[in-house]
């Protein structure tokens, strides 16, 4: 799947994305759960999927898993993540997909905080 998730830093005041990156799928599997839940999906079995309470974690070095602020100056920003953008992997609810996370960039360090889910 060319993009399981599309991220967006948005300039906090105006709302405009001054920088976006997305997430290539390759493979979806229970990598981690909650506790009192249990993984069911693995890419070694061939079994594809997300199980309630459940995530699938990579390691920051992967590609297609950053949004590239080479250009971004320093200030207050959102992240915007949507997963699933397109529809493509059936849901029992789509409510949840989109979080917004303020960003406080200094050029050289980014603080990012109070995540929330939003519906845009």
């Amino acid at each position: 799947m060319d993009e399981f998730s599309h991220y967006e830093l948005l300039d906090a005041s105006t709302q405009q994305s001054v920088a976006e990156g997305h997430k290539a799928s390759f493979c979806l599997e229970d990598t981690s759960c909650d506790y009192g839940y249990y993984r069911r999906f693995a890419c070694t079995s061939h079994s594809q999927g997300l199980s309630p309470g459940c995530y699938d974690t990579y390691n920051a070095d992967i590609d297609c898993q950053w949004i590239d602020i080479t250009d971004v100056k320093a200030g207050d920003y959102i992240l915007k993540i949507n997963v699933n953008p397109n529809y493509h992997v059936p849901e029992s609810d789509y409510s949840n997909n989109v979080v917004r996370c303020a960003v406080q960039y200094t050029g050289n360090y980014a603080h990012v905080s109070g995540c929330h889910l939003s519906s845009y």
